[in-house]
């Protein structure tokens, strides 16, 4: 029989008496500096040992693993996630204010996006960020599973575009969108006639700044994702909330 899933938050912490004087937060933002410098390959639980000048036993003290590590990381930096108040603002708003504050934690963070999905985030942090995109989804009329759609749909979004942001920025530090136009020339110059709408689209769009392009990008598909979830909310059946 398989063993039950654990997470570094259903799993009770050690009598305090026993505690090294090593402490969880010190362990968590030394990772997140290796985690920020060299994403998810360059953080391991010996690397992390020799950068806090510790042995491998006050560690594991804190986390059973690498897994319950990267639970810490993450939830640490979804403490830079907020959503503006619904009744105050607006469902839209505060859907919107949601959207922009993933995304820039994303962008300064892009470790982050393999993690999403792959467990339950169950931390303080995450908790509190969930809760808020829920009331605002709540706001705008949906309940039980279709809120549950609502919410995964516009964190769907955000982390793919966010994450695919975050590639080609990481790629620009070494080559601009300008190297990249000149390098493709002779394939767009060949491709012209077999894909004449690309190689068109191409030379309007991305000669253009990147990031102008990319911001552009962001709001439309954003603004297509509510303008969807507002036209199912309104459609619902009357009294069905």
């Amino acid at each position: 029989m398989a063993e039950r899933p654990t997470s570094v938050w259903t799993r009770p912490q050690k009598a305090r008496r026993e505690q090294p004087t090593l402490g969880r937060d010190q362990i968590v933002a030394a990772a997140l500096e290796l985690l920020d410098a060299e994403g998810l390959n360059g953080l391991s639980m010996r690397r992390l040992g020799t950068r806090l000048n510790a042995g491998a036993t006050t560690v594991y003290w804190h986390v059973a693993n690498k897994d319950e590590l990267l639970e810490l990381a993450l939830d640490h930096v979804m403490a830079e996630v907020h959503t503006p108040d619904p009744a105050g603002h607006g469902w839209r708003a505060a859907v919107i204010g949601y959207a922009g504050s993933l995304r820039t934690m994303i962008h300064r963070h892009p470790w982050t996006v393999p993690l999403f999905g792959s467990r339950p985030m169950l931390g303080p942090n995450a908790a509190r960020a969930m809760d808020e995109l829920l009331g605002a989804c709540d706001q705008a009329g949906f309940s039980a599973y279709d809120l549950e759609y609502a919410q995964a749909v516009v964190n769907d979004y955000v982390i793919g575009a966010a994450g695919s942001e975050a590639s080609w920025r990481a790629n620009q530090q070494e080559f601009s969108a300008e190297d990249w136009m000149a390098s493709m020339g002779p394939y767009l110059e060949v491709n012209d006639e077999r894909h004449p709408r690309l190689t068109a689209h191409l030379r309007e769009v991305w000669a253009k700044e990147t990031n102008e392009v990319m911001e552009g990008r962001f709001a439309f598909g954003l603004g297509c994702l509510l303008d969807g979830l507002e036209a199912r909310a309104q459609d619902r059946a009357p009294g069905v909330r």
